[in-house]
């Protein structure tokens, strides 16, 4: 519903992280793409390969692109998109660990194979962290990030980041609905600070959208 995704992307945006964020890096050739369903900031011109959260629950989506290019030959591989999902630690520093493909064949075939390849470690211990990890089919089109959304929300495995703590809070306050915690204490931030004639305005909105 766009409302909800509006929301919880207010909720996202207004999230302080301070001492407890945990840091997850996809070093070249690996980029990120998805966190927690939302796309970063990556585009042609940019690559994104390190992300701050909170401690807890999270997915994010990454993808390979390397040029093995020569002089006579044209050799870009890009693999699938890789999600990885895990509960991170606060403070934590997470990295992809993995043996990085020397050449173009070498990538071929390491592609073939990414998700049981590679591993999430915390630089702080230097141990694994345990993650699920499982590639899908590259969406076809220009729009990677979106067709990663749309295959995650089709195939039931979209993830908001909401934590255990927040969803227990809203079942206890709202039983069984299915109600993003911090999103509604987003709204009603918002809607707290709004004037009388803002506050009407969404209502008349609010209205036409059911």
């Amino acid at each position: 519903m766009k409302m909800r995704s509006t929301l919880a992307a207010l909720a996202v945006a207004g999230l302080s992280f301070g001492a407890s964020a945990a840091t997850f890096e996809a070093q070249l050739p690996y980029q990120i793409l998805l966190v927690d369903g939302k796309k970063t900031d990556h585009s042609v011109m940019r690559s994104i390969h390190s992300v701050n959260v909170p401690g807890g629950k999270h997915q994010f989506a990454v993808a390979y692109t390397k040029d093995f290019s020569t002089r006579s030959d044209i050799r870009i591989v890009n693999g699938d998109p890789v999600i990885i999902e895990l509960d991170a630690p606060a403070d934590a520093q997470l990295t992809l660990s993995y043996k990085e493909p020397l050449n173009y064949q070498a990538a071929r075939q390491f592609l073939q194979k990414q998700d049981s390849e590679i591993t999430v470690v915390d630089k702080r211990t230097g141990q694994a962290v345990d993650a699920t990890i499982y590639t899908i089919n590259r969406p076809a089109g220009m729009d990677t990030a979106r067709g990663i959304q749309e295959h995650l929300e089709e195939t039931g495995k979209s993830f908001g980041g909401r934590t255990s703590a927040a969803l227990a809070a809203a079942q206890a306050q709202f039983g069984d609905a299915a109600v993003d915690a911090d999103a509604l204490e987003m709204l009603k931030h918002w809607w707290n600070a709004a004037d009388k004639d803002t506050r009407r305005a969404f209502q008349i909105w609010m209205i036409q959208q059911q």
